[in-house]
């Protein structure tokens, strides 16, 4: 009686449930043909009585999946394809579901979760259609970040505070190259950016403050670049009275404390199209930029052009090692020269725009590479800069409330993919008067003999910056006319740290009887060869020697204090001989120049460190 009674139990449960899910069907149905009929609000009500037939029915959470979709309801289109997944596993026919579930995840940087939907989606995707190229491009995401994930770097942002994030949105962050003066765009709520500065000073960032009123205007200005030594400004102006359309670029110049008024770059930059987020090189001559214009890529590309005798080169496009048919921007250039940071949703990365590399070498460039997890993260990674010698990273972080400043120490693994540089910088004045000049500086390579860098000093403050690279022996070389030429020497051909240092210049009216060391003329030791790093240097005095015909100049030896002195004063004439041929081989009269030498009898430091026997082992020249 008991087994008789416990099967009609079971039969009669059975004959129930069986009546519920011809119920749910009968809703499913109905709602179907709402739907159809195109009365969303009538399909959803009998959809939703269907699962409250049958919570198990997986078709018609999909259905109604597929109508938040199409209304944009990703809350509910998330949590209805994700319950016809859970109850009708591995359905052919749910490849939306699985590509939409497995999309938001990967969004949410949920990788792992993501990776076997969109596996799914790829699998049951026709061969050759648009979908299979979209699910291909967010496996291989999933596949990188997983991988990247592993890999993590020693990464550890810190917000700049409120001093520096006074507004509701702070972003593209600039440094000078003593990392001393802050640039960076900064908006309020209402809308207006502007550009502000703010000096490192006794530890911290001062207040910002407004960078010009020459500047700064009603309309929008930001995204700014700056050159090394803070006295050249391109920035982002948009919808200004001349600009060619859209966001232009424009320039500014500061003379002693003033801003120039700003200049639109022209039509070799602009366009009608979108230009904006430039980047300078150090002496300010190069100019990287994005721009939405024909002829490039895809959307957004990157671009370059060059200062060419005071006129900039039609803008060129980097090429499509760089750019793709996706967004490619907010590049910048490290003071080094030739290592390009770049944002970019094109090449493969975390998801959205990641952070990327790449080196110029000999015209080209290297296949960019991703700068690693967390620097970049699922979420926008945008603008980027890097001090120059290597040692912080400044970048921006938006949430949907705000956008602020961050502040980082490179990773080790990253800070040896790029070369860090030095700077020096100080002020240039008149040996007699005192008075602040503006002169001429250039930055030779003296084993290429090739320059690396043109400045100037200011007109009214008299400060230069220059940046040095590691891996060779540069002559900083100070010239104006009616002077005489004043040189520095930095051999940094070992150097791999980097660090900065002040030199004041004096520079000596010309007139006779004045002694200049020339400091990048160089010999072996106990040898009186003029090695080629020399070369520079001598050709910058046979410029003074040809410019000015009835000038005689005298070129002296001198030695340190070690060895016999009879051996010392010959060294030191072989030596100064050695000058004086070169500059007759190469043009000079001969009769104009002559070749003294003193050995060890008048030296300009005590003998007493390697330093300063160093300095005493000199060539010197004077008029006379």
């Amino acid at each position: 009686m008991k087994r008789l009674f416990s099967l009609l139990l079971f039969i009669y449960i059975s004959g129930a449930t069986m009546a519920q899910d011809q119920k749910a069907k009968e809703f499913y149905d109905k709602g179907v043909k709402s739907f159809v009929a195109r009365k969303p609000s009538d399909a959803t009500e009998s959809l939703l009585k269907a699962i409250e037939q049958d919570s198990t029915y997986a078709d018609a959470y999909f259905k109604l999946g597929q109508m938040s979709e199409t209304a944009r309801n990703e809350g509910n289109a998330m949590k209805y394809y994700a319950k016809a997944i859970q109850f009708k596993p591995e359905e052919p026919s749910y490849r939306q579901a699985y590509t939409y579930v497995g999309t938001r995840a990967l969004r949410a940087g949920d990788y792992q979760k993501a990776k076997p939907l969109l596996e799914y989606a790829l699998k049951q995707s026709p061969p050759g259609s648009m979908i299979v190229k979209q699910l291909n491009k967010q496996l291989e995401t999933c596949n990188f970040a997983i991988e990247a994930q592993q890999k993590k770097l020693s990464f550890a942002a810190k917000d700049m505070g409120e001093a520096i994030n006074f507004k509701t949105y702070q972003y593209f962050p600039v440094l000078t190259a003593d990392n001393e003066t802050l640039f960076f765009t900064a908006r309020s709520n209402e809308g207006d950016e502007n550009l502000f500065s703010s000096q490192f000073v006794d530890g911290k960032w001062s207040k910002p403050e407004s960078i010009s009123s020459n500047i700064n205007t009603p309309a929008n200005e930001g995204t700014c670049s700056i050159s090394a030594d803070g006295r050249t400004l391109v920035f982002t102006s948009c919808d200004a009275k001349d600009s060619f359309g859209s966001c232009d670029l424009y320039i500014s110049k500061k003379v002693g404390d003033e801003w120039s008024a700003p200049e639109n770059l022209g039509l070799n930059i602009n366009t009608h199209e979108w230009e904006a987020q430039p980047s300078l090189s150090n002496d300010g001559h190069i100019l990287y930029f994005s721009s939405k214009r024909r002829g490039g890529f895809g959307e957004k590309d990157l671009w370059m052009s060059e200062l060419v005798n005071n006129v900039w080169s039609p803008a060129v496009n980097l090429g499509n090692t760089i750019n793709t048919d996706k967004d490619d921007i907010s590049p910048f250039i490290h003071a080094n020269g030739h290592t390009l940071f770049f944002a970019s949703e094109g090449h493969t990365g975390m998801g959205g725009f990641d952070l990327f590399m790449t080196e110029q070498k000999l015209n080209t460039y290297t296949k960019p590479q991703n700068l690693g997890y967390p620097i970049n993260t699922h979420e926008d990674q945008v603008a980027l800069f890097i001090t120059s010698d290597g040692k912080k990273g400044y970048y921006s972080f938006n949430t949907k409330q705000t956008t602020r400043l961050y502040e980082f120490d490179i990773p080790q693994e990253l800070s040896t993919r790029f070369s860090r540089v030095n700077y020096v910088k100080g002020i240039v004045q008149d040996a007699q008067t005192k008075k602040n000049i503006s002169a001429d500086i250039e930055l030779i390579d003296l084993k290429t003999g090739k320059t690396i860098e043109r400045v100037k000093s200011d007109t009214k403050t008299g400060q230069y910056t220059a940046v040095l690279p590691n891996g060779s022996h540069f002559g900083l070389f100070i010239n104006k006319d009616n002077y005489f030429n004043k040189s520095l020497s930095f051999d940094f051909s070992e150097k791999t740290d980097a660090n900065g240092k002040t030199v004041n210049v004096s520079l000596e009216p010309i007139r006779k009887d004045v002694d200049i060391v020339l400091n990048n003329i160089f010999f072996d030791s106990g040898k009186a060869e003029l090695r080629p790093e020399s070369f520079a240097e001598l050709d910058k005095l046979l410029l003074l020697l040809k410019g000015n015909p009835q000038v005689k100049v005298e070129i002296s030896g001198h030695t340190d204090n070690v060895g016999k002195d009879t051996d010392n004063l010959a060294l030191s004439q072989s030596r100064a001989d050695a000058v004086v041929s070169y500059l007759v081989s190469k043009g000079a009269i001969a009769t104009n120049v002559k070749a003294v030498g003193y050995g060890e009898t008048r030296p300009i430091a005590a003998n007493d460190t390697d330093e300063n026997r160093q300095m005493n082992r000199r060539i010197e020249m004077k008029i006379f």
